[in-house]
């Protein structure tokens, strides 16, 4: 049964996070102001996450640890659009050690790095920014709740700069809602368009999609993989 909010959850605490969500779900923001008002909420964002009954940052890290059933501890990890680091809490619960945090918001990392919850942080906008990596320098890149206004107008740039970081064989594992990973939404032709061509070009190849419930506010998810060539 999908659930909006977390059973625990008071009124308060439920408006305090339905306020903090108006103002980042706006698809007529230009990307400066939303990483703008992410910063602002982000001593807040935890809890925001968490009375929207948030699945999608234990369900990344499940399929992570499925992919790496060895050797956690020495897998390398880059978590795009990390925010506060909610994934990187996951991760280490299945033994991941290695992980390293980027995202467009200062505000947010600054709250990640409070609680130290990477090795290394890096604030860059992706699709605009280069990874501030070498070629091949992890075994996988995870990405939970890149803002879908923000999704919807990446260029293919990005993905080939995410695929240029991670080692043959490595892994990009990508968490959001469900209609992401399906051909329904219309505002989503050029990411299913960017990410065929990758793998017409013989970039990367899915291996990976499962759906989940309570992605975020009782909408459902999905996780993808796909893994590099």
């Amino acid at each position: 049964m999908s659930r909006e909010f977390s059973t625990d959850a008071t009124e308060e605490q439920k408006a305090v996070a339905c306020h903090h969500w108006s103002k980042t779900v706006d698809d007529n923001l230009d990307n400066q102001t939303l990483y703008d008002r992410y910063s602002e909420g982000a001593k807040a964002y935890d809890e925001v996450v968490t009375v929207f009954n948030s699945q999608g940052q234990k369900e990344l890290a499940k399929t992570t640890a499925e992919r790496f059933p060895r050797n956690r501890e020495n897998v390398r990890i880059l978590d795009i659009a990390g925010g506060t680091g909610k994934c990187s809490v996951e991760l280490r619960k299945h033994g991941f050690r290695k992980i390293d945090g980027t995202d467009a918001s200062e505000g947010m990392l600054n709250v990640a790095r409070e609680k130290g919850r990477y090795d290394r942080y890096t604030v860059g906008e992706l699709g605009v920014d280069a990874l501030d990596a070498a070629t091949d320098t992890y075994d996988a890149i995870t990405i939970c709740g890149l803002n879908v206004p923000v999704l919807k107008k990446l260029p293919i740039e990005a993905y080939e700069e995410m695929i240029r970081v991670v080692k043959k064989g490595g892994y990009i594992i990508w968490a959001s809602f469900d209609n992401v990973f399906t051909d329904d939404d219309p505002e989503l032709a050029d990411r299913r368009k960017h990410v065929r061509t990758l793998e017409a070009q013989g970039k990367w190849k899915h291996v990976e999609l499962r759906y989940f419930k309570n992605y975020l506010r009782g909408s459902n998810g999905g996780v993808s993989v796909h893994q590099i060539c």
